[in-house]
């Protein structure tokens, strides 16, 4: 991997944003709203559509500098990362088959950069 670590660092800043941006909407998705309206219109949507859109402006300048096989392997690290906030946060249990296919990925990462 030899582009310059802006590009990667960029990058692994797109997938945290991207992993934050779920974890707003998924908030917004176990609140009870008044109406449909607010159900879409409200801050914790507005937010997580936001930062989505940041990542994908982070992920953009990444692509600048990152050779296209890399930018797939970065992006993988989102999963293990959802599951994780998702048990910080929201108290999301960490199944066996969660944990093994967050091995996987990992495994995965490690064996593409060996």
């Amino acid at each position: 991997m030899g582009e310059s670590w802006i590009y990667v660092l960029a990058m692994l800043g797109a997938v945290c944003l991207a992993a934050a941006s779920q974890m707003l909407l998924k908030k917004a998705a176990r609140t009870e709203w008044p109406g449909a309206v607010r159900e879409y219109l409200n801050v914790w949507v507005i937010g997580g559509y936001g930062l989505l859109v940041l990542s994908m402006l982070s992920v953009i300048f990444a692509c600048r500098g990152l050779e296209v096989k890399n930018i797939p392997v970065l992006e993988s690290l989102g999963f293990p990362l959802v599951m994780l906030l998702g048990r910080v946060f929201y108290g999301e249990k960490l199944t066996r088959g969660k944990l093994i296919g967050m091995g996987l990925i990992l495994l995965g990462i490690l064996v593409f950069y060996l």
